[in-house]
């Protein structure tokens, strides 16, 4: 299979690129030239598999030039070993909120760690076939980070630096990153916020040549691998809904996860819609509510891993909102985030932005739903998952069966859980545990050549 750049002014590639690379060369994202389609009768046969036997039939059209189908077996098979539960998600029904789809079995506790341990098997793959040392890049807001160092510090072959805005992610989300003790891990705490950390990290890619040693990957979800991975399970909870059309509520800050939903409708599964839950920072409440694009000043929040005022895999959907104009895509973002973009004029909006529905929700909003959901449940949900109980309570959701996706454990944010009955009683061990270890971390100005010369002198050849 092919790739090209959602801008349209790179040269197509095989999937061993999209996979060892971050943006394409003139910024753009990666996506399929054709894109796999299920007929119905092929996805009512998948109804009985396993999550790791679904993964293998959704996955391999995308990189069958890169792996046989026994080798990509067995990398999902050793990816998912290290969950909790045995098809890596499960359905909790829930009588006040109905069904939530339990995404954070990992091993860091968040539904990033189903991309992330899958992607590094694959880029541990792939160092065997390229000729240059692989150093993975990636800016977080809380949870990307700590799943990528989790994921890939068993590898030795691959060093991994993590950039995070200092003092803005939760302290249990910290420290998940900065207590690995692997030689191959760096934690990099910048002075600026999230979108700073991302900033940089896109720019290096797009300086690659200045590295002519390594490889840049990027383990964000600008990674395609990403989002195919994430695509797996809209299609498995339909399966654990006998096939039942949902709508999917999810909490989202730069787009990844609901692309992935989208992505799914687009290879035959049959959703009813996808609800986006932002906090306080609403570029995509704003955008699917307004048809306009325009960047906020990022504020931080209870939901910290949603504190983004830009939603980069934006850009994906916006190649089919544009009718696939990839040059019109390439003038739009070349004036964004500078200026905003409206979208309103556009013939495929309409029908598009029809398909999502959005809310907001500020930390009180955020809180009082933790309260009132423990309080008629006595069930936990975490400040990110509150963004999409609160959504859907809140908004006219087109669509009976609504699906919420919980998307990181609470014991992850005890900020928000201040004077809540229960909360550390519900605390894993190996989150308290990590408070004893040392930490491990620097501190870097908000400063591109900093960080780049921080990298260049620390990779191991």
């Amino acid at each position: 299979m092919l790739y090209s750049s959602s801008r349209g002014k790179s040269e197509s590639v095989k999937f061993l690129e999209v996979l060892t690379s971050g943006v394409a060369p003139d910024g753009g994202l990666y996506l399929p030239e054709e894109t796999p389609k299920f007929l119905e009768e092929e996805l009512l046969s998948f109804k009985n598999f396993s999550y790791n036997e679904l993964a293998l039939k959704i996955l391999h059209p995308f990189m069958d030039d890169f792996l046989s189908e026994e080798e990509l077996e067995k990398i999902i098979e050793e990816s998912y070993s290290s969950f909790r539960i045995e098809n890596v998600v499960q359905i909790n029904n829930q009588k006040q909120v109905g069904n939530i789809l339990e995404l954070f079995h990992g091993p860091t506790y968040a539904f990033k760690d189903v991309a992330m341990q899958l992607l590094a098997g694959l880029l541990n793959k792939a160092s065997e076939k390229i000729d240059k040392k692989i150093v993975i890049l990636g800016a977080t807001s809380g949870d990307t980070g700590s799943a990528a160092i989790e994921a890939c510090k068993r590898y030795t072959d691959l060093d991994i630096f993590i950039l995070f805005p200092d003092k803005k992610i939760s302290e249990v989300q910290q420290r998940q990153m900065t207590t690995s003790g692997a030689d191959n891990v760096y934690s990099i705490a910048v002075n600026g916020d999230f979108d700073d950390c991302q900033k940089y990290v896109k720019k290096l890619f797009l300086k690659q040549e200045e590295f002519p040693k390594i490889r840049f990957v990027s383990i964000n979800s600008i990674n395609w691998t990403r989002i195919i991975s994430q695509s797996v399970y809209f299609f498995y909870a339909n399966f654990l809904l006998d096939n039942n059309k949902y709508v999917a509520s999810i909490p989202s800050g730069n787009f990844g996860h609901a692309y992935a939903g989208w992505l799914a409708t687009k290879m035959g599964l049959e959703l009813e819609g996808i609800h986006i839950a932002t906090n306080k920072n609403d570029i995509l409440d704003r955008l699917i509510s307004s048809g306009i694009y325009s960047r906020n000043k990022t504020i931080k929040s209870l939901a910290p891993s949603m504190d983004i005022s830009v939603a980069s895999n934006f850009e994906r959907l916006m190649v089919d909102v544009l009718g696939n104009d990839r040059s019109k895509l390439n003038e739009l973002m070349n004036i964004f985030p500078e200026n905003p973009l409206d979208f309103n004029n556009y013939p495929e909006w309409k029908k598009i932005s029809s398909f999502f529905s959005s809310s907001k929700t500020d930390d009180q909003e955020i809180k009082k739903c933790i309260e009132e959901v423990i309080s008629k449940s006595n069930y936990f949900i975490d400040p990110h998952t509150a963004t999409a109980v609160k959504g859907l309570l809140s908004s006219k959701i087109p669509g009976e069966n609504i699906l919420t996706f919980a998307t990181a454990h609470p014991g992850k944010f005890p900020d928000a859980y201040h004077d809540i009955n229960g909360f550390t009683d519900m605390i894993p061990s190996d989150l308290i545990s990590i408070f004893e270890k040392e930490e491990s971390f620097i501190k870097l100005n908000n400063n591109y050549e900093e960080i780049s010369n921080f990298i260049s002198s620390n990779y191991k050849n």
